[in-house]
């Protein structure tokens, strides 16, 4: 098992020596996308939100909160609540609860 590993390491190694170093672009990227996902969170900690309560309280776009929602529906995440006219309120779920 041991020497899987040491493979797989090295494996790694040589991609990251032909790729190169991961451009300040898309660590900047990275970045912006998990503040985003840590204040939805935080937001829905204190209770189920609908997507435009969550741009209002998170300061993001409406369509920026709701792709990342849908990201962590899809994951587990988060769960659709009830429905309040036209959205849904949104919840956060307990780590790998679904």
């Amino acid at each position: 098992m041991a020497e899987n590993s040491e493979k797989r390491s090295d494996s790694l190694k040589i991609l990251r020596e032909r790729r190169g170093p991961v451009p300040e672009e898309l660590r900047e990227r990275v970045r912006r996308h998990r503040e985003a996902k840590r204040a939805i969170r935080q937001a829905l900690a204190e209770g189920p939100l609908t997507v435009p309560e969550l741009a209002q309280r998170t300061g993001l776009p409406s369509h920026e909160v709701f792709w990342h929602i849908i990201s962590m529906r899809k994951y587990g995440e988060v769960a659709e609540g009830e429905q309040e006219g036209d959205y849904f309120r949104y919840l956060l779920l307990e780590k790998g609860r679904k």
